[in-house]
């Protein structure tokens, strides 16, 4: 049986959803996804963990998956989760001290 489809799968997705209550990245409450730190293919004693979950809009669950990562289906690891919230931190930082000026002005 395919873990997804499972009861607890279930559970774990709506209480890491409750948790957070919104994109952790965006802030955004539109499409809302649990999204696994470290892998739940990869890591099955930490698959049903909620603090192996942070919720994210469907925009930067797949952000993460397709642009940071290749695909869906690829491994990823809590390295690659913080390392892509460290770009996002760049790229906003980025965004705020030069173009944010400009746009004000």
């Amino acid at each position: 049986m395919n873990w997804r489809t499972t009861k607890a799968y279930r559970l774990w997705r709506a209480k890491v959803i409750r948790r957070d209550g919104k994109c952790m990245i965006c802030g955004s409450l539109q499409n809302r996804q649990a999204h696994h730190i470290k892998d739940g293919s990869y890591h099955a004693d930490s698959r049903f963990d909620v603090n192996n979950g942070v919720t994210l809009c469907r925009f930067h669950h797949t952000l993460f998956h397709t642009s940071y990562k290749n695909s869906f289906r690829e491994k990823t690891t809590e390295k690659d989760w913080l390392n892509f919230i460290e770009l996002l931190t760049k790229v906003k930082d980025y965004y705020n001290k030069t173009l944010l000026p400009i746009i004000k002005d």
